[in-house]
């Protein structure tokens, strides 16, 4: 065995034997927060490092929705919520923190944690939309409904009703394309006007495992914990191609409203839905 590889495993190592002595809370070699949407690749920063790391994907994701809720709708004042917020923190002691839900307390996290770097995963608008809304076709039966719960506080008070180029979403009852479009603006904009850009790391959901290096030495984590084979997961088999079936005319019309800046800046190269791979 290579010298440098019995250095590197003798780090890990010590390292894992102070964690088990001190507490995982105590030993921490980063903080982390992936602040992406679902569906953009929160999943695959999860479960992209080794088991050296300690990661979570959605840690503790109803819990969080009952007490954000509460907090929001006056069942909680700030303080408790801040408690809870803290002792989850250091029950689950984590390096690497992945969940769409870390936008909703992004404010909360970069004033709790200065040491904190967050990496925004984007995806392009089109691709994302058509995921989201197989996602959400697979599982609405099965979906918690505190989830449905944090949609009203995001886009606020805003109407999306249904326009008549979106019976299919309707009939199956779905949110409309400009109500999807505006959470894909609302969370992606949110975070780049919120993180300092040198707390931030911007990252296409397409480069995620060709800059998985760059991301583990952002987050201040050796090359060798990296898992390439790991970077694109929870794929799904079934999915349809659900914006072909709407009027173009009518998509294209509602991204240039709500994702074309954006899109822009970061898609350059996909001008329309016949670009983007869905």
């Amino acid at each position: 065995m290579a010298v440098g590889s019995i250095s590197n495993t003798l780090a890990d190592v010590l390292f894992a034997t102070k964690r088990v002595m001190l507490g995982h809370n105590r030993v921490r070699r980063t903080r982390l927060y992936c602040v992406g949407t679902s569906k953009s690749g929160t999943h695959s920063i999860a479960s992209m490092f080794s088991r050296t790391v300690r990661t979570g994907h959605e840690s503790e994701a109803v819990p969080l929705l009952e007490n954000f809720v509460a907090w929001k709708s006056g069942r909680m004042d700030e303080a408790g919520f801040m408690e809870w917020l803290r002792a989850r923190d250091g029950r689950l002691g984590l390096e690497v923190d992945s969940s769409t839900l870390n936008r909703d307390i992004l404010d909360i996290l970069l004033r709790e944690f200065p040491d904190a770097r967050f990496v925004l995963t984007i995806r392009d608008c089109y691709s994302w939309c058509n995921s989201h809304l197989n996602h959400a076709m697979r599982f609405r039966q099965n979906t918690h409904p505190l989830w449905r719960e944090m949609s009203k506080w995001r886009m606020g008070s805003k109407a999306f009703e249904h326009a008549p180029e979106e019976r299919l979403l309707k009939e199956q009852g779905l949110p409309g394309l400009n109500f999807h479009l505006c959470h894909w603006k609302w969370h992606n904009a949110g975070v780049l006007e919120q993180v300092p850009p040198a707390r931030l790391l911007v990252v296409r959901t397409d480069e995620i495992g060709k800059r998985a290096f760059e991301i583990a030495e952002f987050a201040g984590l050796p090359r060798r914990v990296v898992r390439i084979e790991q970077t694109h997961e929870f794929r799904n088999a079934a999915k349809q191609n659900i914006l072909a079936q709407l009027d173009p005319h009518f998509v294209e019309s509602a991204v240039e409203n709500h994702c074309r800046v954006l899109m822009s800046r970061f898609f350059p190269e996909i001008k329309s839905l016949r670009d983007a791979k869905l």
